[in-house]
């Protein structure tokens, strides 16, 4: 949940994970290089496989920039992995509130269907 991240943090998206990857692994992948890490999450379906992507939050921008550009294309587990900056908007409370009302109004239109 969005409780569980530091405030203010900032935070990378890491693509093309292989679907052994753990969050312990992934945040070792970074914080054996990058001080500042401080989370790392995998995200998975309802059946706890991961989807191949996660997210890795750092508390200094330094650490995070020099991650991105260091990281890009190594290999963890069997594959290179992909890293960008998190296009994450939620964190914004007026993108939140936009995305409720267009999803009750998806809801009250269609039914909840």
């Amino acid at each position: 949940t969005l409780s569980e991240w530091p405030e203010n943090d900032f935070r990378i998206f890491v693509g093309n994970l292989s679907r052994d990857v753990t969050d312990t692994q992934l945040f070792e992948h970074f914080q054996q290089h990058y001080s500042s890490a401080a989370m790392a999450k995998v995200v998975k379906d309802k059946n706890g496989v991961s989807k191949g992507y996660g997210f890795v939050s750092f508390l200094q921008p330094l650490d995070c920039a020099k991650a991105i550009r260091e990281k890009d294309q190594t290999w963890l587990g069997q594959r290179p992995i992909r890293v960008k900056r998190s296009d994450w908007k939620d964190r914004d409370f007026g993108t939140v509130q936009k995305k409720n009302k267009k999803e009750a109004k998806k809801q009250k239109r269609f039914g909840g269907l």
